[in-house]
């Protein structure tokens, strides 16, 4: 029986790509050269994406690159072992084998740069680090030996910690700590660093070769293509980019997120649409370079990390439906000041979970807030970790105000412009980063 194959028209298969998961529609473009053109000019739909300086995860498919380090048939020493395990170098590296900074690589057109002025171009192949590595080696060789030396004396680490000690045991009791298996794994690294300071020394070649390694995960399903190491890994990130994103039409992207301080090597012209953005303080101005922003941005999420609390004035952030903020405590004051000058409606405020703030620090917070005039519905919202501090705010917005209404969970604080405050908390549905309560401050009609 002959069976035939009725072509898909032109309009259906836009239907179909616009439809189909990204990553499946990159596999269909690679192996059907005679739909590229048109995969590109349909909008790519994303749930989730981020994007890193040499890995891009387009719902949860990750595309990582790194720099194989093949030994061919010799013995490869475990920490690049390790390091090739996981992908490959995350940077470049030279003739010699030394790493080459991610900072010290240039800016291309389209990039996003996250780096600072001060940033430091840290290298690898100075005299000092390599005395560091000696030392570091020596230092944890002569730990190892102790071990050693206490399992044949039927003696353990514990014994060792609490006995009286010579000079020589001091030296190395903080190293002993960690036990026989990291220290082994920290020799293996410092000699493996060691390599490149002795080929340059004796001008050898080196004992392996360097590849552009692509690794594609999705679960536990990784696909593996090398590459002859013909250019920079940079170049490499801009190349896949490239072959991703590059010539579309806005992407549709419902959360966004990049965990990059250095370099995202993008298409020139890749703008972005995005629902939820989440990142650092210091990345979120630079990220709005490639946003498209005729759409309001629902929802805006940052680690406040810096001394000085970034621009909430920036149109970026200043429009957001939502900001989520999760800041050092130590910048509650700083936050406090700021918080009278942000105008977005609605602010929600999470902590570190090593940070544990008390109910003054949340109640200086409410009343950054409640300094400046704000419409009926702005609200903000705090995660707390007790039932606890949530009756200890409660009571500090109870007794330092005149005119309140309260009840067990929820104090109302009546205002003279037709307008009350009501601050009330209750079981979040689930737990983020320790809390398990949400405190809540909304603008009401009086």
């Amino acid at each position: 029986m002959v069976s035939y194959s009725i072509p898909v028209g032109y309009e259906s298969l836009r239907t179909i790509l616009l439809h189909t998961d990204p990553n499946l529609r990159f596999r269909i473009a690679q192996r059907i050269p005679k739909i590229r053109l048109t995969e590109k000019t349909v909008p790519l739909k994303i749930n989730s994406l981020s994007l890193n300086a040499s890995e891009s995860v387009i719902n949860s498919q990750s595309y990582k690159l790194g720099v194989y380090l093949d030994y061919g048939t010799e013995e490869i020493p475990n920490a690049i072992r390790r390091q090739n395990n996981k992908g490959g170098v995350s940077c470049d590296v030279d003739q010699y084998g030394f790493k080459i900074s991610n900072s010290s690589t240039p800016i291309l057109n389209g990039d996003v740069s996250f780096r600072t002025e001060n940033e430091d171009d840290h290298r690898s192949d100075t005299e000092e680090t390599e005395r560091g590595y000696w030392f570091e080696l020596k230092l944890h060789e002569d730990a190892l030996a102790k071990i050693n030396q206490l399992e044949s004396e039927g003696k353990t680490i514990e014994d060792f910690l609490s006995g009286p000690m010579t000079a020589d045991d001091q030296r190395i009791e903080d190293v002993v700590e960690i036990g026989k298996e990291h220290i082994q794994m920290h020799i293996d690294i410092y000699r493996s660093e060691l390599i490149p300071f002795h080929c340059r020394r004796h001008n050898l070649a080196l004992p392996f070769t360097c590849f552009i390694q692509l690794t594609i995960t999705r679960g536990n399903v990784k696909t593996i293509q090398r590459y002859f190491y013909f250019h920079k890994l940079y170049e490499a990130a801009k190349t896949l980019n490239d072959t991703l994103f590059a010539n579309r039409p806005v992407i549709i992207v419902n959360q966004l997120q990049s965990d990059s301080f250095n370099v995202l090597r993008l298409p020139i012209g890749m703008k972005i649409s995005a629902n939820f953005i989440y990142g650092d303080d210091s990345q979120i101005v630079y990220i709005s370079s490639i946003l498209d922003h005729s759409r309001t941005l629902r929802r805006l999420g940052f680690h406040l990390r810096s001394e000085l609390v970034m621009n909430f004035q920036h149109s970026f952030v200043k429009y957001a439906e939502k900001l989520l903020m999760c800041p050092d405590k130590e910048l509650i004051d700083q936050l406090a000041d700021a918080l009278g000058t942000i105008e977005n409606r609605n602010i929600q405020i999470t902590f570190f979970r090593f940070d544990n703030p008390s109910a003054t620090d949340y109640f200086q917070l409410l009343q950054g807030w409640v300094s400046t005039e704000r419409s009926v519905g702005s609200m903000i919202s705090f995660g707390l970790r007790t039932d606890q501090i949530g009756k200890e705010i409660l009571e500090l917005v109870r007794t330092r105000n005149e005119r309140t209404e309260s009840t067990e969970r929820c104090v109302t604080v009546l205002q003279r412009n037709a307008t009350k405050i009501e601050v009330s908390y209750g079981p979040l549905p689930k737990e983020v980063n320790l809390s398990v309560l949400l405190l809540k401050a909304r603008i009401l009609k009086a």
